[in-house]
Protein backbone atom coordinates (compact mmCIF):
# COMPACT_ATOMS: atom_id res chain seq x y z
CA UNK A 1 0.00 0.00 0.00
CA UNK A 2 2.98 2.54 0.54
CA UNK A 3 4.87 1.64 -2.55
CA UNK A 4 1.66 2.19 -4.21
CA UNK A 5 1.54 5.65 -2.90
CA UNK A 6 5.05 6.58 -3.11
CA UNK A 7 4.08 5.53 -7.33
CA UNK A 8 1.22 7.46 -7.45
CA UNK A 9 3.21 10.24 -5.75
CA UNK A 10 6.24 9.61 -8.64
CA UNK A 11 3.71 9.82 -11.41
CA UNK A 12 1.91 12.98 -10.00
CA UNK A 13 5.03 14.64 -9.72
CA UNK A 14 6.39 13.39 -13.39
CA UNK A 15 3.31 14.40 -15.32
CA UNK A 16 3.74 18.01 -13.88
CA UNK A 17 6.99 18.13 -14.98
CA UNK A 18 6.40 17.13 -18.41
CA UNK A 19 3.24 19.75 -18.34
CA UNK A 20 5.18 22.57 -17.56
CA UNK A 21 8.40 21.72 -19.70
CA UNK A 22 5.28 21.62 -22.56
CA UNK A 23 4.13 24.82 -21.24
CA UNK A 24 7.31 26.42 -21.93
CA UNK A 25 8.27 25.13 -25.11
CA UNK A 26 5.07 26.37 -26.34
CA UNK A 27 5.17 29.87 -25.15
CA UNK A 28 8.73 29.86 -26.24
CA UNK A 29 7.49 28.83 -30.01
CA UNK A 30 4.61 31.32 -29.93
CA UNK A 31 7.91 34.15 -29.95
CA UNK A 32 8.70 35.45 -33.40
CA UNK A 33 12.17 34.66 -34.91
CA UNK A 34 12.51 38.51 -35.42
CA UNK A 35 12.05 39.28 -31.83
CA UNK A 36 14.32 36.18 -30.24
CA UNK A 37 17.23 37.82 -32.94
CA UNK A 38 16.83 41.25 -31.67
CA UNK A 39 16.98 40.19 -28.13
CA UNK A 40 19.89 38.12 -28.21
CA UNK A 41 21.47 40.83 -30.29
CA UNK A 42 20.50 42.81 -27.67
CA UNK A 43 21.65 41.80 -24.33
CA UNK A 44 24.13 38.72 -25.68
CA UNK A 45 25.16 38.55 -21.97
CA UNK A 46 21.33 37.76 -20.86
CA UNK A 47 20.30 34.56 -18.82
CA UNK A 48 16.95 34.13 -20.39
CA UNK A 49 14.53 33.13 -17.59
CA UNK A 50 11.32 33.21 -19.76
CA UNK A 51 8.94 34.77 -22.22
CA UNK A 52 5.21 36.58 -22.32
CA UNK A 53 3.20 37.12 -25.26
CA UNK A 54 0.59 39.50 -25.73
CA UNK A 55 -1.30 41.16 -28.69
CA UNK A 56 1.32 42.27 -30.80
CA UNK A 57 4.22 42.15 -28.35
CA UNK A 58 6.32 39.91 -26.82
CA UNK A 59 8.35 40.72 -22.97
CA UNK A 60 11.30 38.46 -22.00
CA UNK A 61 12.16 38.18 -18.62
CA UNK A 62 15.83 38.10 -17.94
CA UNK A 63 18.73 38.25 -15.53
CA UNK A 64 22.72 39.98 -16.68
CA UNK A 65 25.46 39.73 -13.86
CA UNK A 66 22.52 39.09 -11.14
CA UNK A 67 20.28 41.92 -12.28
CA UNK A 68 16.80 41.18 -13.36
CA UNK A 69 14.83 42.92 -16.32
CA UNK A 70 12.11 42.96 -18.38
CA UNK A 71 12.65 43.66 -22.30
CA UNK A 72 9.72 44.11 -24.56
CA UNK A 73 9.65 43.90 -28.60
CA UNK A 74 7.31 44.52 -31.01
CA UNK A 75 6.69 40.96 -32.82
CA UNK A 76 8.40 42.08 -35.48
CA UNK A 77 11.69 42.49 -33.59
CA UNK A 78 11.73 46.17 -32.94
CA UNK A 79 12.70 47.13 -29.41
CA UNK A 80 9.48 49.24 -27.43
CA UNK A 81 11.48 49.14 -23.75
CA UNK A 82 13.39 47.57 -20.63
CA UNK A 83 12.64 48.00 -17.32
CA UNK A 84 14.46 47.12 -14.02
CA UNK A 85 14.00 47.87 -11.02
CA UNK A 86 16.34 50.33 -8.64
CA UNK A 87 16.67 49.72 -5.05
CA UNK A 88 17.89 53.43 -4.19
CA UNK A 89 16.56 56.82 -5.58
CA UNK A 90 18.70 59.60 -6.94
CA UNK A 91 19.46 61.99 -4.37
CA UNK A 92 17.75 64.62 -6.92
CA UNK A 93 14.85 62.48 -6.67
CA UNK A 94 14.51 62.22 -3.11
CA UNK A 95 14.83 66.06 -2.78
CA UNK A 96 12.33 66.24 -4.91
CA UNK A 97 9.86 64.35 -3.10
CA UNK A 98 10.97 66.17 0.38
CA UNK A 99 10.60 69.93 -1.33
CA UNK A 100 6.74 68.70 -3.12
CA UNK A 101 4.78 67.73 -0.02
CA UNK A 102 6.09 63.93 -1.03
CA UNK A 103 8.39 63.42 2.16
CA UNK A 104 5.92 61.68 4.21
CA UNK A 105 4.95 59.22 1.24
CA UNK A 106 5.89 55.88 0.86
CA UNK A 107 8.09 54.65 -1.74
CA UNK A 108 6.09 51.54 -3.38
CA UNK A 109 8.79 51.02 -5.94
CA UNK A 110 11.60 52.39 -8.39
CA UNK A 111 12.15 51.65 -12.20
CA UNK A 112 14.64 52.41 -14.42
CA UNK A 113 12.51 52.59 -18.44
CA UNK A 114 14.48 52.86 -21.24
CA UNK A 115 12.80 53.00 -24.59
CA UNK A 116 14.31 54.54 -27.81
CA UNK A 117 13.22 57.73 -27.34
CA UNK A 118 14.20 57.98 -23.50
CA UNK A 119 15.12 57.20 -20.64
CA UNK A 120 13.35 57.59 -17.14
CA UNK A 121 12.89 56.62 -13.62
CA UNK A 122 9.29 55.74 -12.64
CA UNK A 123 8.67 56.28 -8.60
CA UNK A 124 5.54 54.05 -7.26
CA UNK A 125 4.32 56.13 -4.45
CA UNK A 126 1.29 56.07 -1.96
CA UNK A 127 0.46 58.23 0.93
CA UNK A 128 -0.40 54.88 3.60
CA UNK A 129 2.97 53.78 4.15
CA UNK A 130 3.09 51.04 2.43
CA UNK A 131 -0.06 49.71 4.10
CA UNK A 132 -2.72 47.67 2.60
CA UNK A 133 -5.12 47.25 5.01
CA UNK A 134 -7.36 50.50 4.77
CA UNK A 135 -9.65 51.31 7.56
CA UNK A 136 -12.63 53.54 7.77
CA UNK A 137 -12.86 57.37 8.53
CA UNK A 138 -9.18 56.99 7.88
CA UNK A 139 -9.35 59.52 4.55
CA UNK A 140 -8.07 58.47 0.93
CA UNK A 141 -5.41 56.77 0.37
CA UNK A 142 -3.94 58.03 -3.18
CA UNK A 143 -1.17 55.93 -5.50
CA UNK A 144 0.74 57.66 -8.00
CA UNK A 145 3.61 57.19 -10.26
CA UNK A 146 6.03 60.68 -10.65
CA UNK A 147 8.59 59.89 -13.58
CA UNK A 148 11.85 61.00 -13.94
CA UNK A 149 14.18 62.32 -16.58
CA UNK A 150 18.05 60.85 -16.18
CA UNK A 151 18.65 64.39 -14.66
CA UNK A 152 15.78 64.00 -11.44
CA UNK A 153 13.95 66.53 -13.04
CA UNK A 154 9.66 65.75 -13.02
CA UNK A 155 8.15 64.98 -16.59
CA UNK A 156 5.39 63.56 -15.57
CA UNK A 157 2.36 62.66 -12.82
CA UNK A 158 -0.30 59.56 -13.40
CA UNK A 159 -2.55 59.28 -10.47
CA UNK A 160 -3.37 55.76 -10.31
Amino acid sequence: MKNLKVKTIILIAAIGLISYNTMAQKAQNMVPQAVITAFSAKYPQAQLKGWQTKNNACTASFAVANKKYKASFYNDGRWISTETQVKRSSPKILAYLKKNNYASWYVDKIEKVETPMQSMYQVQIDNNSGNPTSYSNAGAIENKMLCFNDNGKLIKVVNN
